[in-house]
């Protein structure tokens, strides 16, 4: 058997114990759903409830095989997999068979009694059933402050794939001054600034996803989430692998992009070609033109708020998920 770390209430690491101690452990309430555990082959500590079905189908297991020694009888087959509950009132994990339902909570079988006294007491408190809970999800501004601090981070390598092109851009506006006849040189230079503008593209995007794919899949988080102590999780609040997180940079930069600046662009040049033919038709006059120019920047200005609900969707969803969260079925937790 494979032995067992756990953090106690006081986040300090006890152990090793083995599987069934760990069962025991969390029946006695010191282990809660929340509380982290960790064994060999494990990548990282995890929190009791993802593991406690596998550990309850294995004692469930062990029983039968002793049963069917103590017959003489031939080995059982693998009994079903056991499913577990999370006590609204203690956060301890039950299976599921074992907990009692209250409308939409469980309640486990040792705290029936103290939960049926706190009702009778006018406890006005709301109980809810506690199976999903147990994560603490980032908030909205936090999640801004993060996405902040990780644009400063990337902002000086980013800058240094343009660096070329600048200087591409520096020097054609010399060298045409210094040979103004010189079609050839001018061709030469406008493909030198095609190619480093592509290479200032493809590096900072590059960049980009590498830097969110490793840091999310190897360490749980950018460098922002950190520094705001936060992680990225599954709904389960298991670690994301790197093909998670590369799923989650698509939605969160190509996909956020395209739906954000799309429409909004869009209702931009619209406004602008209005503007133009407005402006070639000497029947207008000034006052009509304004109006025509601060009724489009309204509409463009609106279009691009309504287009960002997809980040500020975060602010009012009650697992804090923006559209990327989503698509990826991704979590912001506090560490």
């Amino acid at each position: 058997m494979p032995d067992w770390f756990y953090t106690d209430a006081l986040a300090n690491q006890q152990g090793p114990v083995d599987e069934s101690t760990l069962l025991d452990l969390g029946r006695a309430g010191i282990l809660k759903a929340r509380s982290l555990v960790w064994r060999e082959g494990l990548e990282g500590w995890i929190p009791f409830r993802n593991v406690a079905s596998e550990l309850y189908t294995l004692r469930k297991s062990a029983e039968l095989d002793s049963a069917a020694a103590d017959r003489s009888a031939p080995q059982s087959e693998a009994p079903p997999r056991v499913e577990i509950g999370v006590c609204a009132f203690s956060e301890q994990v039950y299976p599921a068979g074992e907990l009692l339902p209250y409308g939409e909570a469980l309640v486990g079988p040792d705290h029936k009694d103290n939960f049926v006294r706190r009702l009778m007491e006018g406890a006005a408190e709301e109980i809810s059933d506690a199976t999903e809970q147990g994560m603490g999800y980032v908030g909205f501004w936090w999640r801004c402050l993060s996405s902040l601090l990780d644009y400063l981070v990337k902002l000086l390598p980013s800058w240094l794939f343009w660096v070329p092109y600048y200087i591409a851009t520096m020097s054609s506006t010399i060298k045409p001054m210094s040979d103004p006849e010189s079609l050839e040189g001018i061709t030469g230079m406008t493909l030198v600034m095609a190619v480093t503008y592509g290479i200032g593209v493809l590096g900072s995007l590059l960049f980009s996803v590498a830097y969110e794919t490793w840091m999310v899949g190897r360490y749980q988080a950018t460098l922002g989430k950190i520094m705001i102590g936060a992680k990225v999780v599954n709904p389960d609040g298991t670690r994301l692998t790197y093909k998670r997180a590369f799923v989650r940079w698509l939605a969160k930069k190509p996909l956020n992009y395209l739906i954000l600046w799309g429409p909004s662009t869009l209702g931009f040049a619209l406004v602008i070609g209005v503007m133009v033919g407005m402006g070639e038709n000497p029947g207008v006059n000034e006052a009509s033109f304004v109006l025509t120019m601060m009724s489009g920047l309204f509409v463009y200005a609106a279009l691009l708020l309504l287009c960002s609900g997809i980040y500020w969707m975060a602010a009012f969803d009650p697992e804090k998920r923006a559209l990327h969260d989503r698509v990826a079925a991704t979590r912001v937790v506090k560490k």
